[in-house]
């Protein structure tokens, strides 16, 4: 919403702007037209000898160029010597604001534009003799150009206000494209959150979501393989762990259940031990491993001689197997 927001006030900004240069190049192509048509009057009208009505009607007459709502002549008083949207022009006279900056000597142009008219005047000095004698004053009164240039105006409005509505429904359609993704974004963590390791999440595209879904799948993949080593290791452990403490279970019994001589249970004593040290081992490697479950390390071979372990073994069990008529043979090769 903030970026149409500013996109909408970039588009505001630049419909007026657009609209004050266009009004701008009307200005400046009228102002220049006017006025060169104005001094070129003067200078015409300047050329008499003598300022009269007849005169200056013919001159005029002989400029063919002057298309104007409304030329007005004045002498240095700025009484009308020719009006031509008037026939009674005698001893009248014309106050208007530019006839008096004219007749100051300074050439003036106004232009106004108000409800698609435009209203353009202009306004020169009649210089003779190096003296000012009267003024040249054109007015044009044109709906048309007003018209054109109210086109224009809406046209550039009609742009941005289509520019602006696509721009809302991209965004709205893109928000809601957005906002569903990053829904199956966050079930996807919730199913994860609950320990559903071999879920995947799915979404297509080159977009930064897209990359965060990979991401996402990526480190599923991980946890789901450090949680399949973690059963794995707890599983080994335990079993690992099962055996010498069923051992120890084993000796301390044949002890308590069976009357053995001194020698016999000093040996049976000293499994117990051996098997107490072996479980001790066991627990520290656990130890290692636990701290090091996290870190890619070798695999530690180690040599194992069975003979003694399986020696223990039948020791254990000769008692029990003796009060069940049965008979253990262990024998050893040599390589």
């Amino acid at each position: 919403m903030v970026y149409v927001a500013i996109t909408f006030i970039v588009l505001l900004f630049l419909n007026i702007y657009v609209s004050q240069v266009s009004l701008k190049f009307f200005y400046e192509g009228k102002e220049t037209a006017m006025l060169d048509k104005a001094q070129l009057t003067a200078h015409e009208i300047g050329k008499l000898d003598l300022l009269t009505a007849p005169a200056i009607e013919e001159i005029l007459s002989r400029t063919s160029n002057l298309t104007f709502t409304r030329v007005l002549v004045t002498d240095a008083r700025a009484m009308v010597l020719y009006d031509s949207m008037s026939t009674q022009s005698a001893d009248s006279y014309a106050l208007f604001p530019q006839i008096i900056t004219g007749l100051s000597g300074k050439d003036v142009f106004t232009w106004h534009y108000y409800d698609g008219v435009m209203r353009s005047v202009a306004a020169v000095p009649i210089y003779q003799h190096e003296t000012i004698s009267g003024c040249v004053y054109l007015m044009e009164h044109n709906p048309e150009q007003g018209q054109l240039m109210a086109s224009l105006q809406y046209n550039i409005l009609s742009v941005s206000v289509i520019l602006e509505v696509g721009l809302l429904i991209f965004a709205f359609l893109y928000a809601r494209q957005f906002d569903h993704r990053l829904k199956k974004i966050m079930t996807s963590m919730q199913i994860i959150s609950q320990g559903n390791y071999d879920h995947k999440v799915t979404l297509t595209g080159r977009d930064e979501l897209s990359v965060l879904g990979r991401e996402f799948n990526t480190l599923t993949e991980r946890l789901s393989t450090s949680e399949n080593k973690r059963r794995q290791f707890v599983s080994d452990a335990s079993h690992e762990l099962k055996t010498p403490l069923a051992s120890i279970k084993l000796l301390s019994d044949s002890i308590l259940q069976n009357d053995m001589d001194m020698e016999t249970t000093r040996e049976f004593v000293t499994d117990i031990g051996n098997e107490a040290e072996r479980l001790n081992r066991m627990t520290q490697k656990l130890l290692t491993l636990t701290k090091s479950e996290n870190k890619a390390e070798d695999t530690v071979g180690e040599i194992i001689y069975l003979s003694p372990t399986v020696e223990r073994v039948v020791k254990m069990l000769s008692g029990i197997a003796l009060e069940n008529n049965i008979t253990i043979h262990f024998q050893v090769e040599q390589d």
